[in-house]
């Protein structure tokens, strides 16, 4: 890799930092915020509105394979901006709804074709593809662009649902999105990844550069073991976020109060993705993933005893801090043990791992529905994150250093 490109490759981190800003912040951290009113408006329940973020996780997971795999062949600059036009359509039409299944439409089509393009799957695919050496460091930093568009668009849109109403917010989000990440992604995304120049050439074969078959990639426990262990963390981290908001209603604040939360969830994770990030180029994996898990669990446990607007802040807290543990470890986890060439076909399929976590809101709302409270699913959770963190014991070490 020359100079220049050492210099650039920060560069691509910095911009993948900021499509990840827009696409999660505006759909993944502002659903907690819009859900309010739209069980207002729409008279519904707690667990028809979580279908609505389900069926945007099952989307995405779905697609996510058939992205992924084009990631590794096609120009990532078209596909991007192709990501960027779907956000700005699916936020100017949901805006239009007059019924609750009419957003979940939307939600389970072109807004999860628009994340797989522009989001999670897009930043890491260039960072596995720029980075071979500080790979993991350079994942934590890009994955804080969710958590950096979860302090900025909440804290945003809250102010915007009281002065002008959740339609209008909508046309200005969209608006807004397609400025920022359009022009942004024309110039960054002119220069290709050194790496996918050397497949080609003599770095061609090594490990690094190795291309995995879909088959070879299903039939091996490098994928299944970390696949698997990581869904408890996910849908721990799904039952909680998405419900903030009407968490906040439960301990008796405000519909407002729900932004700090979401703020301070974003905080917690900026600092979870930067150590797990920066660790998964120094410790075992391994370590990193029950650390992860257990934080995820004194979370769960504070959930359980949360009556006061403070206790919900402290366990935010900590759900944050293992949530954002989530995204990097897949990055550093998958790129140690498959390589580059071939990443975007790979995290293509573990992006299917949302699909665990989009269950769980849906569960959760559901429980909450028929009992009136919440602790059997924070029990559920619980219980199944043991087994989970058992069978990371095997998981087999990287043949070659990340």
């Amino acid at each position: 890799m020359s100079f220049t490109d050492q210099h650039y490759r920060w560069v691509v981190v910095l911009y993948s930092l900021v499509i990840q800003a827009v696409s999660v912040g505006v759909l993944v951290y502002c659903f907690a915020l819009f859900s309010l009113p739209w069980i207002d408006e729409f008279a519904a329940s707690r667990r028809d509105v979580m279908i609505t973020i389900s069926v945007y996780q099952i989307g995405m997971g779905v697609l996510s394979p058939l992205v992924g795999r084009a990631m590794d062949r096609f120009d990532m600059r078209f596909m991007v901006l192709g990501g960027a036009f779907f956000l700005t359509i699916g936020l100017y039409v949901v805006q239009f709804a007059t019924a609750l299944w009419q957003i979940w439409l939307v939600y389970a089509t072109i807004l999860p074709l628009s994340t797989a393009l522009m989001g999670t799957l897009a930043a890491q695919t260039l960072i596995a593809k720029w980075f071979v050496t500080e790979r993991g460091l350079a994942m934590g930093i890009s994955a804080m662009g969710t958590n950096v568009g979860g302090i900025i668009f909440p804290l945003l849109v809250a102010g915007m649902l009281v002065d002008i109403g959740w339609r209008d917010t909508l046309v200005y989000l969209a608006i807004g999105c397609f400025m920022v990440v359009a022009p942004l992604t024309w110039v960054v995304l002119k220069r290709s990844p050194p790496l996918i120049e050397l497949n080609t050439g003599a770095g061609a074969g090594t490990a690094h550069q190795r291309e995995w078959t879909t088959r070879e990639i299903l039939t091996t426990s490098l994928f299944w073991l970390p696949f698997l262990s990581l869904a408890p963390l996910n849908m721990g981290f799904g039952a909680l976020q998405f419900n903030l908001g009407v968490f906040a209603r439960d301990v008796g604040a405000s519909d407002e109060s729900a932004a700090i939360l979401i703020a301070v969830s974003a905080v917690g994770m900026v600092m979870g993705k930067l150590f797990c990030g920066s660790m998964g180029d120094r410790l075992d994996h391994r370590y990193i993933y029950w650390l992860a898990n257990a934080v995820m669990m004194i979370a769960l446990c504070l959930m359980l005893m949360v009556e006061t607007f403070t206790g919900l802040l402290v366990a935010t807290l900590f759900m944050g801090l293992a949530g954002g543990g989530i995204l990097p470890m897949m990055g550093v986890i998958f790129s140690a043990r498959f390589g580059a060439a071939s990443f975007g076909r790979v995290m293509g399929f573990v992006m299917l791992n949302v699909m665990f976590g989009a269950l769980a809101p849906v569960i959760a709302g559901w429980v909450y529905d028929v009992t009136g409270s919440y602790d059997l699913t924070f029990w559920g959770l619980l219980v199944i994150t043991v087994p989970a963190m058992v069978a990371m014991i095997r998981l087999p070490q990287p043949a070659t250093d990340p």
